[in-house]
């Protein structure tokens, strides 16, 4: 391994964090470089779950049997364990903190590593801006053995530059995410970005106030949770089905919120999945919960009314007035202002909607509202 080596590799990282070439590349050239048959690209977020998780050499089967045996669990992993409790940029080995005695009396060493033939590694916790434990691992085959100093002064060098990418990376998924939600918030009245475990990834205006009205939803140590059971099993089941490992989930799930009390309005709400970033933003967002808010204000309707007819502030009060059927001196008392003005202001919502009487004129209106 040479300086050019490290050099190569860190601006692989980086052409990732920009979304130019997959995450699969840098890590398949550092597996090459410290010759190990997998790189593993991860992050476990304060719930615990698996945030995000990019592999490289193995195959999806065994992929599958790491999650099933536990893997990203720090009470099954000893590699796990020992990442969450590490110094930012220090790499380790597998001598570091098990023994010989250790692995041999540990089921995930003398199953899955055993099976996968990697019972040795490599483990760096990257320097991360967020809760999220940001983790690369180099998993190493039995015949080339636990990596020599000259392989772990290699990744230390070079875990610095490399963290800094998957920050920058980490800094624009959150920077998508709540785009994701605004967006939400304004097509339908509350986005909820929900990552692993149905943890919290991102929340708009209006779901945040949603959540501390806590009629329908709420939050529990960082989790969604639903007031009415029949709802929770709903959402569970359908997120469940969507991050089933493996599949691509096309297509919303329409689900119905319940309130806590049967006397609340009941909401309606769209599960999407998010589809999966093969390089660029580092997100734990796996679906998106789109709530359509019952919307009890004007304020929407009045963008509404004034960008289809061009109206006036004044003219757009008029028009409220006119929807909650008042007649034109009660517009003008309640605004402080003459029955001509009145009178004038409402000739210039004729011309501006076309219409030609005041029934025909509400009728046009209530159609934006």
């Amino acid at each position: 391994m040479t300086d050019g080596d490290g050099e190569r590799i860190v601006e692989c990282f980086r052409e990732a964090a920009m979304g130019m070439i997959d995450w699969s590349v840098p890590l398949s050239a550092l597996a090459q470089a410290t010759r190990s048959r997998i790189a593993q690209l991860a992050a476990i977020n304060a719930q615990g779950g698996l945030a995000f998780n990019y592999l490289t050499g193995c195959s999806t089967d065994e992929e599958t049997a790491y999650l099933a045996a536990g893997g990203p669990n720090p009470l099954v992993n000893p590699r796990t364990r020992a990442l969450m409790m590490a110094s930012p940029l220090h790499c380790m080995v597998d001598s570091d903190f098990i023994s010989p005695m250790g692995r041999q009396r540990t089921p995930i060493y003398n199953g899955l590593f055993h099976e996968s033939d990697v019972p040795f590694a490599m483990l760096t916790r990257l320097d991360s801006p967020t809760d999220l434990v940001a983790t690369l691992s180099l998993l190493q085959p039995g015949s080339v053995g636990e990596a020599e100093a000259a392989d772990v002064r290699f990744v230390d060098a070079i875990a610095p530059a490399i963290s800094a990418a998957i920050h920058a990376a980490i800094a624009l998924g959150t920077t998508v995410d709540q785009s994701l939600v605004t967006t939400a918030d304004h097509l339908s009245g509350a986005g909820i970005l929900l990552g692993p475990d149905m943890s919290i990834a991102a929340l708009s205006p209006g779901a945040e106030a949603l959540l501390r009205d806590a009629t329908h939803l709420s939050v529990r140590a960082g989790r969604l949770i639903a007031a009415c059971p029949r709802t929770a099993a709903s959402l569970e089941h359908a997120f469940a089905a969507m991050n089933a490992h493996g599949t691509e989930w096309r297509g919303a799930v329409p689900i119905t919120l319940s309130g806590a009390m049967t006397s609340a309005t009941p909401l309606f709400a769209d599960m999407c999945p998010l589809p999966r970033r093969p390089s660029g933003p580092l997100s734990q967002a796996r679906a998106l919960l789109a709530i359509r808010m019952p919307r009890s204000d004007a304020a929407l309707d009045d963008v509404r009314l004034m960008t289809a007819f061009t109206l006036t502030p004044s003219e757009l009060e008029v028009a409220r007035s006119l929807l909650r059927g008042d007649d034109l001196a009660t517009i003008a008392r309640r605004r402080r202002t003459s029955l001509a003005t009145v009178r004038s202001q409402l000739r210039s919502l004729f011309v501006k909607t076309g219409c030609h009487r005041q029934a025909e004129l509400v009728l046009t209106l209530r159609a934006y509202c």
